[in-house]
């Protein structure tokens, strides 16, 4: 026994003697753009590393590395070969870091890439919250002011949490990542809902992370979507409002009125507080309730990261919502009217979304006028539930309205801007992304048309046809690069809608991989109607 322990302890000490003398650098990726480079500096400067790191690996071992600094985000051949070759690296996520310009790091061990990611990857910022002078300030306080106090409070936030320990504890142990989305965290919090879910469920949420971006648009939305479901789809009982503090005091939302911006109290009947805590909670209470079908409705801002939750400076990832997901256990939908809301596109058992990963959705309006007369997806996808619109929605004619067939009234009645996005649209994107020679460029309209066979689905090959109306056969359409088509898009363009191109992506990869078992679920998902899957 002696022998073995002596045997480990030098086995240890060689192992640590190994990665001592490893030559250790750190490449910091600064394009130009980039969004959070110069706090990544000054956090540095903070901890006088400008030259040269001294990284810690959590357990009193350290090194220390040379730090190269780099003006661009290009990487050489050898370099994308070894960051593939990392676990669980993620090059789609990589390259949208490098579209929204973040600070990337590279660390090398004598020369070869050992872990990489964003600087904000380093920070886990989960427990993180903003001062309530922050998240709820009083009636009246100037909104530019309140706002500058929470770029401040980020600010600091980062450049003392952000650090590059965390990639060289991730070289010595890829597994350590998984401390960020494990069940610890999600068990951290047992609590449940008061009172308990029952076995049908709605859960609409306000994204918003403090009164200064929760736009009245949030609160007048829920309460919209609440009218058009009880007491036609849902009892009271079922329904469950996460709305910005609460009704605590104090101001909770930003109102536009005669042109003048306003923190103002606009409180939402029967809401808790949209928190971190409360997220735990729907989940820890869904696990509860072995079987139970749930719809998430998501209301107000979102970006590339995810959905803001009220008091946090962290937004809901969607690397976390799947992870609630399949904690809770239950049978969930998302709708999302979000911008970027396709991120969540996996995270759930299937989602319908006001937009692609990449694009922005309208929406999110602070003046009540302009709520009223907007067409945003949210307004637009629940409309479709109303009795009155069943013949207008009803794609295929079976007297109930799916939620594709909602979707897609919304995609094609909603505001013209918007880029919508389903769970088969990710799958779809994927497959793309690993099969780029199985995507054409571009398409011309006959070719588009000659899609829609007798077994496109109804709800698609009707909003195909009507997008392309009147359109020459002849005329091509471009099926990549969708996010910069819309950028580049004239607004007065008599052009096809960029959802065209979304549309036929979907069309062909359906054509392509239709039968594949994880796109049938999907699909079922996606064509179960509403009113059935509300129906306790």
């Amino acid at each position: 026994m002696k022998t073995r322990v002596w045997t480990i302890a030098l086995l240890l000490n060689a192992f640590i003697g190994i990665v001592d003398a490893a030559d250790w650098q750190v490449v910091l990726l600064k394009p130009r753009g980039c969004n959070y480079c110069v706090y990544l500096e000054e956090a540095l400067k903070r901890s006088a590393q400008i030259r040269q790191a001294t990284l810690d690996d959590g357990a009193g071992g350290q090194v220390t590395a040379s730090i190269l600094r780099r003006d661009s985000a290009e990487l050489s051949a050898q370099e994308w070969q070894e960051l593939r070759a990392l676990p669980n690296f993620d090059e789609r996520r990589w390259r949208t870091q490098v579209s929204e310009g973040a600070a990337q790091v590279l660390l090398k061990r004598d020369g070869i890439i050992a872990s990489a990611g964003d600087i904000a990857e380093s920070a886990d910022l989960r427990s993180a919250r903003f001062p309530a002078q922050i998240t709820m300030p009083n009636t009246g306080s100037d909104l530019f002011a309140v706002r500058d106090a929470r770029s401040r409070f980020v600010t600091d936030l980062y450049i003392s949490s952000w650090n590059l320990n965390w990639f060289y504890r991730v070289a010595l142990n890829p597994e350590i990542r998984r401390t960020r989305t494990s069940a610890a965290w999600i068990t951290s919090n047992p609590a449940r809902l008061s009172p308990a879910l029952g076995p049908v469920n709605v859960m609409l949420m306000s994204t918003a992370s403090g009164a200064a971006d929760n736009e009245i648009f949030n609160a007048l939305r829920i309460e919209e979507i609440r009218d058009a479901l009880t007491p036609a789809l849902i009892t009271p009982g079922q329904l469950r409002i996460f709305y910005g503090g609460g009704n605590a005091p104090g101001a909770n939302a930003l109102e536009l009125r005669d042109g003048r911006a306003a923190l103002i109290q606009r409180d939402v009947s029967g809401a808790s507080p949209a928190t971190p805590d409360a997220v735990l909670r729907i989940f820890q209470s869904i696990r509860a309730q072995p079987g139970s079908r749930n719809l998430l409705v998501l209301i107000g801002h979102g970006n590339p990261d995810g959905a803001g939750m009220w008091s946090s400076p962290m937004p809901l990832a969607p690397a976390a919502l799947r992870a609630l997901h399949e904690y809770g256990g239950g049978d969930d939908v998302l709708v999302s009217g979000n911008c970027f809301g396709g991120v969540m596109a996996r995270a759930m058992s299937c989602g319908f979304f006001g937009a692609r990963p990449d694009i922005v959705a309208t929406g999110c309006q602070a003046d009540a006028a302009a709520v009223a007369q907007s067409r945003d997806y949210l307004h637009t996808f629940f409309s479709a539930l109303a009795p009155g619109a069943r013949r207008l929605v009803d794609a295929d004619g079976d007297g109930a309205v799916s939620f594709a067939e909602a979707h897609w009234y919304a995609s094609l009645e909603g505001d013209q801007r918007n880029v919508t996005y389903t769970s088969v649209d990710a799958l779809a994107d994927a497959y793309f992304d690993s099969h780029p020679d199985a995507l054409p460029h571009r398409f011309t309209v006959r070719e588009a048309l000659a899609l829609l066979t007798t077994d496109a689905p109804a709800a698609e090959a009707r909003t195909l046809r009507t997008l392309l109306s009147g359109y020459d056969g002849a005329l091509a359409l471009p099926l990549d690069d969708l996010a910069g088509q819309v950028g580049r898009r004239n607004p007065s363009s008599a052009a096809p809608r960029v959802l065209v191109a979304q549309l036929v992506r979907r069309l062909l990869f359906l054509k392509t991989a239709g039968k594949a078992d994880e796109v049938a679920r999907m699909q079922s998902c996606e064509d179960r109607s509403v009113s059935t899957f509300l129906k306790p």
